[in-house]
């Protein structure tokens, strides 16, 4: 017996009764597959509740063909929901790879969706895919996640201007963003720490006699900014900075080459730098970047003529 369920089901109905349209469109099937044609043309509202009866008897006595039964149904009708009131496929004018394509063609588009230069948007989507397991899949190429990922955060953009620029919808966008996030997570634990732990020798900038000896005790440089964020309603004041606007207070180290060597995020905005400092001094002491307790900092040694 065929049976098209796109025309049995209602577009817009909820889990549960999804499922009992399933289990009388079972009955309906298995009603139509065991009486005659002629019976079939002729039954009546009697006939059906008979029907269901010695039906859900055959199958309901036992406790276990019972569970059986209604899992079926509940996955059934899980399945229904799913590919039967989908909403139509979207075949774009231009696919998200191909939009991404176009910017890295173009060094300024680049610059201006991306944030960094297209040979700086190959180099890290190599080391991503070479060494933090960052992949394609059947729906998207890693490329493509990579340009959505930095779009979205480089502005930023919404999950659902995401869905509009790719032409995606919002589960492959998130799919697709929390494919790059901890990549990316990984690499910044990788890259954001002092090039010399130790810091056995002195920065040859600090070496020169505009700066020596005021600064012969300095590692780097330490700064905190504020970054704007949306947050529940409960947390409004707490992050309510004196700009007026909800933000983060982000801390963040770097060296003398402008490479940073440490970030601390989380702090609400009406948190003040020292408390965010005194936070990264304590909880965060084995990784906020400062020479071996003991040590001067470049020796005894070293030249300042230049």
């Amino acid at each position: 017996m065929l049976l098209d369920l796109r025309y049995c089901c209602p577009v817009y109905v909820v889990p549960w009764e999804l499922e009992l349209i399933c289990i009388h469109l079972f009955v309906s099937c298995v009603q139509g597959a065991a009486q005659p044609a002629a019976s079939v043309v002729d039954e009546d509202d009697d006939d059906d509740e008979q029907w269901e009866e010695d039906f859900f008897s055959l199958f309901f006595d036992d406790i276990e063909e019972e569970t059986a039964i209604v899992y079926g149904m509940s996955q059934y009708a899980m399945h229904m929901q799913k590919y039967y009131n989908r909403a139509y496929y979207r075949v774009p004018k231009m696919t998200g790879m191909d939009w991404v394509e176009h910017k890295l063609a173009n060094e300024t588009a680049c610059y201006n969706m991306f944030r960094i230069t297209p040979d700086m948007f190959y180099r890290l989507h190599k080391v991503l895919t070479d060494e933090y397991d960052l992949k394609d899949t059947k729906k998207s190429t890693s490329t493509e996640a990579l340009g959505m990922f930095l779009w979205m955060v480089g502005a930023p953009q919404s999950y659902r201007q995401a869905d509009d620029r790719f032409e995606r919808s919002l589960g492959t966008v998130h799919n697709m963003f929390y494919r790059v996030l901890p990549c990316v997570v990984a690499l910044g634990n990788d890259i954001i720490k002092p090039v010399d732990p130790e810091f056995s020798t002195m920065h040859p900038r600090v070496r020169n006699r505009w700066f020596y000896p005021e600064f012969k005790r300095c590692i780097g440089a330490i700064d905190g900014s504020h970054f704007p964020v949306l947050v529940p309603q409960d947390k409004f004041v707490q992050h309510l900075c004196r700009k007026g606007i909800t933000t983060q207070n982000v801390m963040a180290a770097c060296d003398f080459d402008m490479i940073f060597t440490f970030l601390l995020a989380g702090w609400p905005g009406s948190a003040h730098d020292t408390r965010v400092f005194e936070d990264a001094m304590t909880t965060f002491k084995d990784d906020f970047p400062h020479p071996p307790e003991g040590r001067q900092l470049g020796g005894s040694t070293f030249d300042i003529s230049n």
